[in-house]
Formats: C-alpha cells, sequence, structure tokens
C-alpha cells in the first residue's frame, strides 16, 4: 500500500526510521501520550466549567425571579454585579 502513494510511501518509511531508533520512538510515544493526557485534561475542565456556569445561572435567575437586586444576587452567589448582568440578558 506504502508503494501506490506517495504520501503514504514518506509515512512509511518516517516510521520505519523511528521504529528503528529506540530513542526517538520512546520520544514519539511520550509525545503522544502527553497529548492526551492534555486533551483529556482540557475535556474535563470545559465539562466542570460549564456546570459550573448552569449552576450559577440557575442560581441568579431563581434570586432575580424572588426580586433580589444585582448587587444582592452578586453578594449571595459570590460573583460580579457585571456577571449577574450577562446571565440575566
Amino acid at each position: 500500500m506504502a508503494k501506490t502513494s506517495e504520501y503514504l510511501g514518506e509515512a512509511y518509511e518516517a516510521l520505519q526510521k523511528l521504529s528503528a531508533d529506540d530513542i526517538k520512538r520512546l520520544e514519539y510515544e511520550e509525545r503522544e501520550k502527553a497529548l492526551k493526557d492534555y486533551n483529556t485534561q482540557m475535556g474535563s475542565a470545559e465539562r466542570r466549567g460549564i456546570k459550573k456556569g448552569i449552576h450559577l445561572a440557575k442560581q441568579v435567575l431563581s434570586l432575580h425571579v424572588l426580586g433580589k437586586s444585582e448587587q444582592e444576587i452578586a453578594a449571595e452567589c459570590g460573583c460580579t454585579v457585571e456577571e449577574v448582568r450577562e446571565i440575566l440578558e
């Protein structure tokens, strides 16, 4: 298959070189692991952030329905008045 495509041939040759050199292969594997770990951590952080944002929005909206001022809502929710305004928009 590598013989049928110029790009696959080049990739195959690069893979052969990496496989022949244990140190380079280990460096490559370590880099791949680091990238996968980073992507997993970023995805997890994003999910936590979304969950926290939804929780804050629910708090702000429920206090707003009760007639609380933006300043009171910010104080109770531990956020800024600007954040409260942004949620209420």
